[in-house]
Order: structure tokens, then C-alpha cells, then sequence
């Protein structure tokens, strides 16, 4: 099975380095022009359909490459980004500066961590471990595509290409990029790190 991991469109605070969290933002003005290049790069993917998160900006997303792919789009709840409370809005440094040994643990053990008025990123995991689980199950060899934002797609890529839970916050600053993963039919969900 292969999966596509897109990201949501740019935002102006994306393009900031600010934490989006579940905020709901504006897409860019360069979203139409974004979507047209990840199409053209995923042509060749085989996608048979696009999941993405219920947020409007995951949906905008998946609509637009949706229509330049021809292939049918379908919110799933259990892609919504992880819930980071307090933390939207912030940047990076912001974060490091106001809360030193949440920051510091984000990059030692991400799994461990509970943002104020959020949810536990263990918790996350364990939802997006389901929803793949349930995907492999459904699409055997098949090719799909998951429209996420930064956190839970980064969290995602890490479960699926054994990366260690450590890159996570790295990872989520990184990817700007659709990425295909293949992933083995044989295995029923992703090896618990």
C-alpha cells in the first residue's frame, strides 16, 4: 500500500513558523498555485481517494487537489490535527521561551506531552494508529492520499517510516511537501515505537 501525506495549504502563520493547532485560517494566496504543482507530482501516484482532516483548511486542501486529481475527497475525524490548546499561535521560540520543559520534552519524547487545554499527543497517536490500521484493512494495495496539518501528518510520517517519536517536532516544521510512503500490506498497523 502506498499513502500520500499532504500538507494543508500555506497560511500566513504557517509561513511565520507559528503553531496552527485547530485554529481555522485563511488559505493563502498561493494555494491554487500549491495544489496545481502537488498535483502534478502525485499524477503518477495511482490515488484512489484523499482523506483528510474536518478542518475547513484540510478540506480546501483536499477539495483543490480533489478536482485536479478527479478523485473523490472524504472528511475523517480521526485526522484532525492534535489539539495543542494554548500553544496555537505561538512560534517556536515563543513556546521554548514560555513553556522550557514542555518544549524540551516535545523533542525528547513527544508522546509524553499534554499541551495546556489540549489533548495528549499519546492520545494522537493512538487515533491515527487506528485510522491507518482501519485503511490498510479497506484499501489493501491500494493508493491513498491523507490531507493533514503540520502536527498530525508529522506524527503520521513518523509512524509509518519508523522514524523515532524524538523527530516529531522536527519533522512538523519540515515537511511542506506531499510525501509517499509505501507501507507493507502484510503488516496490520504500524509497529508501536
Amino acid at each position: 500500500m502506498k499513502i500520500a501525506l499532504i500538507p494543508c495549504v500555506p497560511t500566513e502563520w504557517r509561513g511565520e513558523g507559528r503553531l496552527l493547532g485547530r485554529v481555522e485560517l485563511t488559505p493563502g494566496p498561493e494555494a491554487e498555485n500549491c495544489c496545481e504543482q502537488w498535483a502534478a507530482g502525485l499524477a503518477g501516484a495511482g490515488l484512489q481517494q484523499l482523506f483528510h482532516a474536518p478542518d475547513e483548511l484540510s478540506t480546501h486542501t483536499a477539495q483543490l487537489l480533489g478536482r485536479k486529481l478527479v478523485i473523490p475527497t472524504k472528511a475523517a475525524e480521526e485526522l484532525a490535527e492534535v489539539d495543542i490548546g494554548l500553544w496555537a499561535g505561538l512560534t517556536d521560540a515563543q513556546l521554548k521561551s514560555r513553556f522550557s520543559s514542555a518544549h524540551r520534552q516535545l523533542r525528547e519524547a513527544p508522546l509524553n506531552v499534554s499541551p495546556p487545554g489540549g489533548e495528549s499527543l499519546g492520545h494522537a497517536d493512538d487515533r491515527l494508529r487506528a485510522f491507518l490500521k482501519k485503511q490498510v484493512k479497506r484499501n489493501g494495495a491500494g493508493t491513498v492520499g491523507l490531507v493533514m496539518r503540520p502536527v498530525s501528518l508529522a506524527m503520521t510520517l513518523c509512524l509509518l517510516d519508523g522514524r523515532e517519536p524524538s523527530a516529531l517536532w522536527e519533522t512538523a516544521k519540515q515537511v511542506a511537501d506531499p510525501v509517499v510512503v509505501k507501507y507493507p500490506v502484510n503488516e496490520a498497523t504500524p509497529s508501536q515505537a
